[in-house]
């Protein structure tokens, strides 16, 4: 039997994990859509929304965000060279010294929680101010489950077992869920956050020791901080602790701003960004972890030129999907948002700035995803610096954006800072790597954006004027409207996206057609090969 290729095993993998990211990224829309339906939007919301900063902050701090990013590259060496042993030790190490580093940082939070909410959200007032405070100090110990979770996840990933580090999102959604549909009642926005600290226990920390046992990881307190292992990762990992990348600081600058914005601002961010981010986690998130430890191997092993084909054909996929996806949702942001939101204790005003701010938070969509993929093409070259330092630098460059944008347009002006910034940073990053790796096809790959861009803005306008049509007859305002309205005009987008592509004579969308009927054709053979 043929070793199935790199772009296979990328293919398997990242069907896995995009299954279960769809499964949380669905679970996350309806625990945001519990909070609106057991909550609605207004100061409290804003408040819960706004806790998450400190907790964040402090996960990112110490890398446990991008543990994974950092590790994988170091175990990978050691299981190329034959030495899985000397990777265990390594993880030992980093488990001890690291997950002891962030208890004593929580400790330190839990004590000054009162003092950095000044810092979190300063245009809150004294009553909003104190329930971010106790909401912080409830959820700020879930970060010990995600740091060490996560490095029990990179484990798994680095094993190309993607089950179970894939399903810590999923538990850890159906915990907030189940925290604020059985204790909202009583607790109101309480129950949500006790829901956090429950879905972080089971599914980011249980769970995933649970997978790193399967995985044959080995586990023993340690402290060789003089390990080589060691202070590769700590060389790795220190300019993503230190830096301030645009990724990771959007969501704190989008709620420092939004805190002296009128009630509800950050609520409607934060739901709007949570519709964005279901298509985006589907697809630009599943590439990049099922793909990453393959590049990071590909590297090892110094097979640029297949790091470089494996680069392009994600990145091509991503756009194919991602580009046509934005545009039409742009289009259809008001059915969408109300199909979404339907049954919940929103009302007309919410449903408007959700919808705008939707529209204009999907600017971005691509940018989003394909980032993701650039910056592990650096984190496989073990490169953190690069990604850090540029992404430092922009979010600096970009906060007098947020701060002119949200005075001009309020949260529409933080959405659209918000999109401009990571398209500027996904662009960066894209010539960069480019360079870095002498990537042959990188001005193919421009060529091929352009041609996806032009396609879906032209589908995308058309979807706008077919969905205003039907309108006329069905309208929107009704669950059985906007499930019309979405579906009629999303099937004329998507089929005009295809035709405008064969005009312009992209060629990989019918490689990728060749392929589906390929498979089909392959697995019709599997089945009558079959005995009755």
């Amino acid at each position: 039997m043929a070793t199935p290729s790199v772009t296979q095993r990328i293919a398997r993998s990242t069907g896995i994990v995009m299954a279960s990211i769809l499964a949380s990224r669905i679970l996350g829309f309806f625990r945001e859509w519990t909070v609106a339906r057991e909550i609605g939007s207004g100061a409290v919301t804003d408040a819960y929304f706004s806790a998450f900063t400190l907790p964040d902050f402090l996960n990112y701090l110490v890398a446990g965000g991008s543990i994974s990013l950092t590790f994988i590259p170091v175990f990978a060496q050691y299981v190329a060279e034959d030495r899985e042993e000397e990777g265990w030790r390594v993880f030992s190490t980093v488990m001890t010294f690291m997950g002891l580093l962030l208890v004593a940082l929580v400790i330190v939070a839990e004590i000054f929680a009162a003092r950095l909410a000044e810092f979190i959200a300063p245009g809150f007032d004294p009553s909003q101010k104190a329930r971010v405070i106790f909401l912080t100090r409830l959820m700020l110990p879930a970060q010990v489950c995600f740091y060490l979770g996560s490095l029990m996840s990179a484990v798994q990933y680095a094993k190309a077992q993607f089950v179970l580090p894939s399903l810590a999102p999923v538990v850890y959604n159906l915990g907030i869920i189940l925290g604020g549909v059985l204790l909202s009642p009583r607790l109101g926005i309480t129950g949500f956050a006790v829901g956090v600290l429950v879905g972080a226990t089971a599914g980011n920390f249980l769970l995933q020791i649970y997978g790193a046992r399967r995985a044959g990881a080995r586990f023993r307190p340690s402290f060789e901080l003089r390990h080589p292992g060691f202070r590769l990762f700590i060389k790795l990992t220190i300019p993503i602790m230190l830096a301030l990348s645009l990724v990771f600081t959007d969501d704190w600058i989008i709620r420092w701003f939004g805190s002296y914005l009128r009630p509800a601002s950050i609520t409607w961010l934060n739901y709007a960004k949570t519709l964005m981010r279901v298509p985006l986690g589907v697809v630009g998130q599943a590439v990049g972890v099922a793909s990453f430890p393959f590049l990071a191997q590909l590297y090892s092993e110094k097979k640029f030129n297949e790091l470089n084909r494996t680069l392009n054909s994600t990145l091509k996929a991503l756009i194919l999907v991602l580009v046509p996806v934005s545009a039409l949702t742009i289009a259809q942001s008001k059915p969408l948002v109300y199909l979404a939101f339907s049954h919940t204790r929103l009302h007309g005003p919410d449903f408007q700035a959700t919808a705008s701010t939707l529209a204009v938070f999907s600017l971005g969509m691509f940018a989003w995803g394909a980032q993701n993929i650039l910056a592990r093409g650096f984190y496989a070259a073990r490169d953190t610096l690069t990604p850090a330092v540029v992404g430092t630098l922009l979010t600096f460059l970009t906060l007098p954006l947020y701060w002119v944008l949200a005075r001009q347009a309020e949260h529409l002006g933080l959405a659209l800072a918000s999109s401009c910034g990571i398209v500027v940073y996904a662009v960066v990053l894209f010539v960069i790597l480019g360079r870095r790796t002498q990537n042959p096809e990188t001005s193919g790959l421009a060529v091929f954006f352009l041609k996806i861009v032009l396609a879906s803005s032209a589908a995308g306008f058309a979807c706008y004027e077919v969905a205003r049509e039907i309108e006329t007859f069905v309208p929107w305002q009704t669950i059985p409207g906007a499930l019309v309205v979405l579906t009629v005009a999303s099937a004329a987008g998507f089929l005009l996206v295809v035709v405008i592509a064969k005009i312009l004579r992209v060629k990989e969308l019918d490689n990728y057609v060749m392929k589906l009927r390929l498979r089909k054709q392959s697995k019709s053979a599997a089945e009558d090969k079959i005995p009755e």
